[in-house]
């Protein structure tokens, strides 16, 4: 099974780009963007093999930090080293100069730039340069995290092309069959937004296991079982990206069970918190829905992830959403 015949939902813009291959118009530079899950580096990769004229493909089973490098001397790649945080001014001189040679063997050159929303502002100012004048046959591919992230000078400079996660059923389907003996995959394709690669990677690092410790962890504090400080320390070593958006879903489901709205098919399941739903203040609710957004879009500059855990915990502590 190929790569798009086992990634469906890349099968439009997979068939678009064969076409264009076809007519001899490769594109010059393409930004790669869509929810984290959905195959943004694979596809990337892909298309790299495809422009390159290789059947090489990236396997569908690899997560995408695990992913390889296009065998062609003519692909290039740069992604953030691993003592920094974003792609510096070097790492792209180095990339266009390799641009700017002559072809190994006389067809296109290929780079992949990936975070592109993560490069330092002389970065992408030297990035932009060569997008405004590129050198000849060659194709640049960047992929993103964050569309709002890449400045509005490059992006209007690239065919934007969007990733979108397959529908509901499809996507569980999918699961079902990439991880056949776990038996939360309806858990983790809502926590990962129908992204079936999130989902996938959740259930291979144990999701079920670590969601209900935290579960269990939320619903002491909210007991004055354990105080915040001391649930701080631990939740510090977890991955704070999938803490902050846990903590997120309960305080959604806590909001929506106060109202008698439905749970929707896609959320994840609750923890047992006594909290009376009469009491709750909505108005806090989602003043803490702020706070947890906004410790999401700071989380790498944060010098003291225990400190910041401590306050968001505190919130929960026997008397969380009731007014105060």
């Amino acid at each position: 099974m190929t790569l798009i015949e086992n990634m469906y939902w890349l099968e439009s813009p997979a068939r678009q780009l064969k076409a264009r291959l076809q007519r001899d118009q490769p594109p010059q530079a393409q930004l790669i963007y869509g929810p984290p899950g959905t195959g943004r580096r694979h596809f990337a990769l892909w298309s790299a093999a495809q422009i390159l004229g290789t059947d090489w493909e990236p396997a569908a089973e690899s997560e995408a930090g695990a992913l390889p490098v296009v065998p062609h001397p003519d692909f290039f790649s740069v992604s953030i080293e691993e003592d920094k945080k974003s792609l510096g001014i070097d790492q792209l001189r180095e990339l266009i100069a390799n641009l700017t040679l002559t072809s190994h063997r006389g067809g296109r050159k290929v780079a992949i730039i990936c975070p592109a929303d993560r490069m330092m502002r002389n970065a992408a100012n030297c990035l932009l340069k060569t997008l405004e004048e590129p050198p000849g046959a060659t194709t640049i591919l960047l992929v993103c995290d964050s569309l709002a992230r890449v400045p509005a000078t490059i992006v209007s400079r690239c065919e934007r092309v969007r990733l979108a996660p397959p529908d509901w059923s499809a996507g569980l389907a999918w699961l079902r069959r990439a991880q056949p003996e776990d038996s939360g995959v309806e858990a983790a394709l809502g926590f990962a937004g129908r992204a079936p690669l999130a989902a996938r990677k959740l259930l291979r690092e144990g999701f079920g296991e670590q969601t209900g410790k935290l579960a269990a962890d939320l619903e002491r504090i909210v007991q004055r079982e354990l105080s915040p400080a001391a649930v701080a320390r631990r939740w510090a070593r977890l991955d704070r990206d999938l803490c902050l958006r846990w903590l997120y879903s309960q305080v959604a489901a806590l909001m929506r069970e106060a109202m008698n709205i439905a749970e929707p098919v896609t959320a994840v399941a609750k923890a047992h918190l006594n909290i009376s739903h009469s009491r709750l203040n909505m108005s806090a609710c989602c003043d803490y829905l702020d706070q947890l957004n906004q410790a999401s879009r700071l989380q790498d500059r944060s010098l003291n992830p225990e400190l910041q855990w401590a306050e968001l915990l505190m919130w929960w502590y026997g008397s969380a959403g009731y007014a105060r």
